[in-house]
Protein backbone atom coordinates (compact mmCIF):
# COMPACT_ATOMS: atom_id res chain seq x y z
CA UNK A 1 0.00 0.00 0.00
CA UNK A 2 1.26 3.44 -0.86
CA UNK A 3 0.05 6.88 0.07
CA UNK A 4 1.56 10.03 -1.35
CA UNK A 5 1.44 13.65 -0.38
CA UNK A 6 3.41 16.54 -1.69
CA UNK A 7 3.67 20.21 -2.33
CA UNK A 8 4.89 22.01 -5.40
CA UNK A 9 8.15 23.90 -5.28
CA UNK A 10 10.66 25.64 -7.50
CA UNK A 11 8.01 27.29 -9.64
CA UNK A 12 5.67 24.26 -9.47
CA UNK A 13 8.14 22.22 -11.50
CA UNK A 14 9.04 19.75 -8.74
CA UNK A 15 7.54 18.38 -5.57
CA UNK A 16 8.45 16.72 -2.29
CA UNK A 17 6.37 13.64 -1.64
CA UNK A 18 6.15 10.66 0.67
CA UNK A 19 5.11 7.06 0.21
CA UNK A 20 4.38 4.30 2.68
CA UNK A 21 6.26 1.22 1.50
CA UNK A 22 6.19 -1.95 3.56
CA UNK A 23 5.43 0.00 6.71
CA UNK A 24 8.29 2.46 6.09
CA UNK A 25 7.67 6.07 5.11
CA UNK A 26 9.93 7.06 2.24
CA UNK A 27 10.35 10.75 1.46
CA UNK A 28 11.32 11.60 -2.08
CA UNK A 29 11.70 14.40 -4.57
CA UNK A 30 9.80 14.04 -7.83
CA UNK A 31 10.02 15.72 -11.21
CA UNK A 32 7.15 16.56 -13.50
CA UNK A 33 7.25 14.71 -16.80
CA UNK A 34 9.16 12.23 -18.88
CA UNK A 35 10.33 8.67 -18.48
CA UNK A 36 11.09 7.72 -14.88
CA UNK A 37 14.63 7.94 -13.52
CA UNK A 38 15.56 6.68 -10.06
CA UNK A 39 18.36 8.71 -8.46
CA UNK A 40 20.06 7.09 -5.46
CA UNK A 41 21.99 9.57 -3.35
CA UNK A 42 25.46 9.25 -1.84
CA UNK A 43 26.75 9.55 1.71
CA UNK A 44 25.30 13.02 2.22
CA UNK A 45 21.69 12.13 1.44
CA UNK A 46 19.57 14.90 -0.07
CA UNK A 47 17.96 18.08 1.06
CA UNK A 48 17.25 20.12 -2.06
CA UNK A 49 17.32 19.84 -5.81
CA UNK A 50 20.87 20.15 -7.11
CA UNK A 51 22.07 21.22 -10.54
CA UNK A 52 22.85 17.72 -11.80
CA UNK A 53 19.33 16.56 -10.85
CA UNK A 54 17.81 19.63 -12.53
CA UNK A 55 19.75 18.61 -15.64
CA UNK A 56 18.41 15.06 -15.50
CA UNK A 57 14.88 16.50 -15.22
CA UNK A 58 15.17 18.07 -18.67
CA UNK A 59 14.67 14.68 -20.34
CA UNK A 60 13.40 12.48 -17.51
CA UNK A 61 11.15 12.51 -14.47
CA UNK A 62 13.52 11.97 -11.53
CA UNK A 63 12.44 10.14 -8.39
CA UNK A 64 14.94 10.88 -5.62
CA UNK A 65 14.20 8.94 -2.42
CA UNK A 66 15.86 9.65 0.91
CA UNK A 67 17.20 6.34 2.17
CA UNK A 68 15.42 5.71 5.48
CA UNK A 69 17.67 6.29 8.45
CA UNK A 70 20.03 8.51 6.55
CA UNK A 71 19.13 11.77 8.24
CA UNK A 72 18.23 10.64 11.75
CA UNK A 73 20.52 7.61 12.01
CA UNK A 74 17.58 5.28 12.81
CA UNK A 75 17.84 2.58 10.16
CA UNK A 76 14.67 0.44 9.95
CA UNK A 77 15.01 -3.01 11.51
CA UNK A 78 14.33 -4.71 8.19
CA UNK A 79 17.42 -3.04 6.67
CA UNK A 80 20.44 -5.11 7.75
CA UNK A 81 22.60 -4.64 4.65
CA UNK A 82 23.05 -2.60 1.49
CA UNK A 83 21.22 -5.35 -0.40
CA UNK A 84 18.18 -4.75 1.83
CA UNK A 85 18.15 -1.11 0.70
CA UNK A 86 18.09 -2.36 -2.89
CA UNK A 87 15.10 -4.60 -2.19
CA UNK A 88 13.34 -1.66 -0.53
CA UNK A 89 13.91 0.37 -3.70
CA UNK A 90 12.30 -2.40 -5.74
CA UNK A 91 9.24 -2.14 -3.49
CA UNK A 92 9.33 1.63 -3.91
CA UNK A 93 9.23 1.24 -7.70
CA UNK A 94 6.40 -1.27 -7.38
CA UNK A 95 4.42 1.12 -5.20
CA UNK A 96 4.74 3.81 -7.85
CA UNK A 97 3.91 1.35 -10.67
CA UNK A 98 7.32 1.86 -12.30
CA UNK A 99 8.24 -1.37 -14.09
CA UNK A 100 11.54 -0.19 -15.58
CA UNK A 101 13.58 2.99 -15.40
CA UNK A 102 16.98 4.59 -15.71
CA UNK A 103 18.94 4.24 -12.46
CA UNK A 104 21.65 6.69 -11.40
CA UNK A 105 23.59 5.97 -8.20
CA UNK A 106 26.35 7.93 -6.48
CA UNK A 107 28.65 6.48 -3.81
CA UNK A 108 26.52 4.26 -1.51
CA UNK A 109 23.70 4.84 -4.01
CA UNK A 110 25.88 3.24 -6.68
CA UNK A 111 26.32 0.17 -4.49
CA UNK A 112 22.54 -0.13 -4.18
CA UNK A 113 22.18 0.43 -7.93
CA UNK A 114 24.57 -2.45 -8.66
CA UNK A 115 22.31 -4.78 -6.68
CA UNK A 116 19.24 -3.49 -8.50
CA UNK A 117 20.82 -4.09 -11.90
CA UNK A 118 22.28 -7.51 -11.02
CA UNK A 119 19.29 -8.94 -9.12
CA UNK A 120 16.48 -7.27 -11.09
CA UNK A 121 17.81 -6.69 -14.62
CA UNK A 122 14.36 -6.09 -16.11
CA UNK A 123 13.86 -3.07 -13.82
CA UNK A 124 16.93 -1.14 -15.05
CA UNK A 125 16.94 0.18 -18.62
CA UNK A 126 20.18 2.17 -18.30
CA UNK A 127 22.61 2.46 -15.41
CA UNK A 128 24.91 5.29 -14.31
CA UNK A 129 27.38 4.62 -11.49
CA UNK A 130 29.21 7.62 -10.03
CA UNK A 131 32.22 6.95 -7.77
CA UNK A 132 30.34 3.88 -6.63
CA UNK A 133 31.08 1.99 -3.45
CA UNK A 134 30.73 -1.76 -3.14
CA UNK A 135 33.49 -3.08 -5.38
CA UNK A 136 36.05 -5.40 -3.78
CA UNK A 137 39.56 -4.37 -4.86
CA UNK A 138 42.06 -5.95 -2.43
CA UNK A 139 45.10 -4.30 -4.04
CA UNK A 140 43.55 -0.80 -3.78
CA UNK A 141 40.86 -0.84 -1.07
CA UNK A 142 38.48 1.98 -0.30
CA UNK A 143 39.10 4.14 2.76
CA UNK A 144 38.64 2.66 6.23
CA UNK A 145 35.44 4.49 7.14
CA UNK A 146 35.40 3.39 10.77
CA UNK A 147 38.87 4.52 11.75
CA UNK A 148 39.15 7.57 9.51
CA UNK A 149 39.23 10.90 11.37
CA UNK A 150 37.25 13.98 10.38
CA UNK A 151 40.18 15.84 8.84
CA UNK A 152 41.28 12.87 6.74
CA UNK A 153 37.69 12.25 5.67
CA UNK A 154 37.29 15.88 4.64
CA UNK A 155 40.49 15.73 2.59
CA UNK A 156 39.44 12.48 0.92
CA UNK A 157 35.89 13.54 0.08
CA UNK A 158 36.43 17.22 -0.77
CA UNK A 159 40.11 17.51 -1.71
CA UNK A 160 40.97 21.02 -2.90
CA UNK A 161 37.33 21.88 -3.51
CA UNK A 162 37.26 25.56 -2.66
CA UNK A 163 33.50 25.80 -3.10
CA UNK A 164 30.45 24.10 -4.53
CA UNK A 165 27.44 25.58 -6.26
CA UNK A 166 24.38 25.27 -4.04
CA UNK A 167 21.01 25.34 -5.78
CA UNK A 168 18.23 27.48 -4.36
CA UNK A 169 14.90 28.98 -5.31
CA UNK A 170 16.61 31.97 -6.94
CA UNK A 171 19.58 30.33 -8.61
CA UNK A 172 22.73 28.80 -7.20
CA UNK A 173 25.52 30.37 -5.16
CA UNK A 174 29.07 29.34 -4.26
CA UNK A 175 29.57 28.00 -0.75
CA UNK A 176 32.74 26.78 0.96
CA UNK A 177 32.72 23.10 1.76
CA UNK A 178 34.37 23.90 5.09
CA UNK A 179 31.28 25.87 6.08
CA UNK A 180 28.69 23.72 4.34
CA UNK A 181 26.39 21.18 5.98
CA UNK A 182 27.25 18.78 3.18
CA UNK A 183 30.36 17.74 5.08
CA UNK A 184 28.40 17.02 8.26
CA UNK A 185 25.78 15.12 6.24
CA UNK A 186 28.42 12.93 4.65
CA UNK A 187 30.12 12.37 8.01
CA UNK A 188 26.80 11.21 9.48
CA UNK A 189 26.14 9.09 6.40
CA UNK A 190 29.49 7.41 6.97
CA UNK A 191 28.25 6.33 10.39
CA UNK A 192 25.08 4.81 8.92
CA UNK A 193 27.02 2.97 6.24
CA UNK A 194 29.59 1.51 8.63
CA UNK A 195 26.80 0.22 10.86
CA UNK A 196 25.69 -1.90 7.90
CA UNK A 197 28.91 -2.69 6.07
CA UNK A 198 31.77 -2.30 8.54
CA UNK A 199 34.99 -0.41 7.94
CA UNK A 200 35.56 -1.17 4.27
CA UNK A 201 32.70 -0.46 1.83
CA UNK A 202 33.26 -3.52 -0.35
CA UNK A 203 31.12 -6.48 -1.32
CA UNK A 204 33.09 -9.47 -2.74
CA UNK A 205 29.96 -11.51 -3.49
CA UNK A 206 28.37 -8.70 -5.49
CA UNK A 207 31.67 -7.96 -7.24
CA UNK A 208 31.71 -11.53 -8.50
CA UNK A 209 28.26 -11.00 -10.04
CA UNK A 210 28.90 -7.80 -11.97
CA UNK A 211 28.79 -9.78 -15.20
CA UNK A 212 25.07 -10.33 -14.53
CA UNK A 213 24.35 -6.64 -15.15
CA UNK A 214 22.69 -6.39 -18.56
CA UNK A 215 21.82 -2.70 -18.72
CA UNK A 216 23.99 -0.35 -20.77
CA UNK A 217 26.16 1.24 -18.10
CA UNK A 218 28.08 4.49 -17.77
CA UNK A 219 30.68 4.63 -14.99
CA UNK A 220 31.90 8.10 -13.97
CA UNK A 221 34.82 8.69 -11.61
CA UNK A 222 36.69 11.62 -10.15
CA UNK A 223 40.35 11.14 -11.08
CA UNK A 224 41.61 11.68 -7.52
CA UNK A 225 38.84 10.19 -5.40
CA UNK A 226 40.52 9.16 -2.14
CA UNK A 227 37.45 7.59 -0.54
CA UNK A 228 36.90 5.13 -3.37
CA UNK A 229 39.97 5.10 -5.65
CA UNK A 230 39.63 5.25 -9.42
CA UNK A 231 40.88 1.66 -9.64
CA UNK A 232 37.37 0.65 -8.50
CA UNK A 233 35.89 2.30 -11.58
CA UNK A 234 38.28 0.37 -13.78
CA UNK A 235 37.25 -2.91 -12.11
CA UNK A 236 33.59 -2.06 -12.70
CA UNK A 237 34.23 -1.23 -16.36
CA UNK A 238 36.13 -4.46 -16.93
CA UNK A 239 33.47 -6.59 -15.22
CA UNK A 240 30.21 -5.08 -16.54
CA UNK A 241 29.75 -6.27 -20.15
CA UNK A 242 28.11 -3.26 -21.83
CA UNK A 243 29.83 -0.42 -20.02
CA UNK A 244 31.97 2.66 -20.53
CA UNK A 245 34.18 4.58 -18.10
CA UNK A 246 34.47 8.37 -18.07
CA UNK A 247 37.10 9.93 -15.79
CA UNK A 248 36.55 13.52 -14.68
CA UNK A 249 40.00 15.09 -14.62
CA UNK A 250 41.66 17.29 -12.01
CA UNK A 251 43.43 20.54 -12.80
CA UNK A 252 45.88 22.85 -11.06
CA UNK A 253 43.15 24.54 -9.01
CA UNK A 254 40.82 21.73 -8.01
CA UNK A 255 41.02 17.99 -7.54
CA UNK A 256 38.26 15.80 -8.96
CA UNK A 257 37.27 13.78 -5.90
CA UNK A 258 34.35 11.69 -4.69
CA UNK A 259 31.59 13.98 -6.00
CA UNK A 260 32.48 14.95 -9.60
CA UNK A 261 28.95 16.22 -10.22
CA UNK A 262 29.86 19.16 -7.99
CA UNK A 263 33.43 19.58 -9.22
CA UNK A 264 32.63 19.90 -12.95
CA UNK A 265 28.89 20.40 -13.06
CA UNK A 266 28.50 21.18 -16.75
CA UNK A 267 31.00 18.52 -17.83
CA UNK A 268 29.34 15.89 -15.66
CA UNK A 269 25.88 16.77 -16.98
CA UNK A 270 27.11 16.64 -20.57
CA UNK A 271 28.69 13.20 -20.19
CA UNK A 272 25.54 11.80 -18.58
CA UNK A 273 23.26 13.38 -21.16
CA UNK A 274 25.36 12.05 -24.05
CA UNK A 275 25.05 8.55 -22.62
CA UNK A 276 21.35 8.62 -21.78
CA UNK A 277 19.98 10.23 -24.94
CA UNK A 278 22.75 9.48 -27.43
CA UNK A 279 24.18 12.99 -27.60
CA UNK A 280 27.43 13.64 -29.45
CA UNK A 281 28.52 16.95 -27.90
CA UNK A 282 32.18 16.76 -26.90
CA UNK A 283 33.13 17.83 -23.37
CA UNK A 284 35.71 20.59 -22.88
CA UNK A 285 39.18 19.48 -23.89
CA UNK A 286 41.13 17.84 -21.09
CA UNK A 287 38.17 17.58 -18.73
CA UNK A 288 37.15 13.97 -19.44
CA UNK A 289 39.10 10.84 -20.32
CA UNK A 290 37.11 7.99 -21.83
CA UNK A 291 38.90 4.80 -20.81
CA UNK A 292 36.36 2.41 -22.23
CA UNK A 293 33.49 3.10 -24.55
Amino acid sequence: MVTTSGFAGFGSQFSRESASVGGITLFYLKGVRGEPLLYLHGLGGWGAWERHIFSLAINYCPFVPQLPGWRDGRVPERVQSVKDYAELMVEFLDALSISSCVVVGHSIGGWIAQYLAADHPSRVSQLVLVDSMGVSVPDRPAADLINIDRETFYGAAFTKMESIRVAGDFGDTPESMQNNEEFESQWKGREVLTSLAGANPSDPDLTGRLGDIKAPTLIIWGRDDELVPMRHGEVLANAIPNSSLAIIESDERQTAGHSPMRYRVETFNLVVRNFLIGGQEAPPEGMVTMVKG
